[in-house]
């Protein structure tokens, strides 16, 4: 009987161990991330401090990122570096170069901002290479296409 009692404790411990290691790993853990927008009057770009969830994966983070950078700035008197509407595709990191694909909304964007196509594609690449220094080479493409 103590035998039985003994295996019934070290098993009750051990599915004790096993969830709280699987509670931890699904917690969501947040890093501060530093997004670019535009200033509209000065037509400046500006830095946005953001907490954005932390995965283990680095092409998951970074997609986060972006996604983020498409929602637009937290003030309202700052204006997106895309136009509304502009939609993150897909993402893929390999050998240290990031493919990003944007919807084709990213190639018109909006009057307010002042940005032409080029600068809104420079300041994502900032944004992206000042959180993540270990990504070498960013490649943007429109609904998978390099655009001209």
């Amino acid at each position: 009987m103590r035998r039985v009692f003994q295996a019934a404790v070290i098993l009750a411990l051990i599915v004790l161990v096993v969830f709280a290691v699987c509670l931890y790993r699904n917690q969501n853990v947040y890093k501060e991330r530093t997004l670019f927008f535009v200033e509209p009057v000065s037509k400046a770009v500006v830095m946005e401090h953001r907490l954005i969830a932390e995965k283990h994966d680095l092409e998951l983070n970074v997609e986060l990122l972006i996604k983020d950078e498409l929602l637009g700035p937290s003030l309202l008197v700052r204006d997106s570096v895309f136009p509304a509407g502009t939609k993150l595709n897909h993402v893929l990191l390999r050998d240290g170069v990031l493919y990003a694909d944007l919807s084709i909304e990213a190639m018109f964007p909006s009057a307010h901002s002042g940005l032409n196509f080029e600068d809104s594609i420079r300041i994502l690449e900032e944004t992206i290479s000042f959180n993540f220094p270990e990504i070498k080479n960013i490649v943007v493409t429109i609904d998978g296409s390099i655009p001209n």
